[in-house]
């Protein structure tokens, strides 16, 4: 959905998509609000994917306790990509059409 990275920052893509410099600022006031969040979300995900596979051998047995920590994991995902995809679209209303179409372009094409 989205170019890695704050590529609203990268000068050829600020002049592909012809970003003007307050759509920039707000950008990366979006970026800072939403950053702690995200950080805290994606830990939340390596911690809970460390503990599925630290599981003992004991507990692999029990497929509740499997059940139970897939299903943490798979929560933990859900939420950082629903971040994820709140913040993708707070970026993309700072845009207007034009400039949407040449990002959706850009990530089509993998640049």
């Amino acid at each position: 959905m989205m170019l890695p990275g704050r590529w609203w920052d990268d000068k050829k893509t600020v002049k592909s998509l012809k970003l003007r410099t307050e759509q920039q600022q707000r950008m990366d006031d979006i970026f800072n609000e939403n950053k702690g969040n995200l950080v805290s979300l994606y830990e939340n995900l390596q911690r809970e994917q460390q503990r599925f596979v630290s599981m003992s051998r004991e507990d692999l047995q029990d497929e509740t306790k499997v059940f139970a920590e897939i299903d943490r994991v798979a929560q933990a995902r859900g939420d950082l990509e629903k971040a994820s995809f709140h913040f993708q679209m707070q970026i993309r209303k700072e845009m207007d059409s034009d400039q949407v179409a040449a990002l959706d372009k850009a990530i089509a094409e993998g640049q």
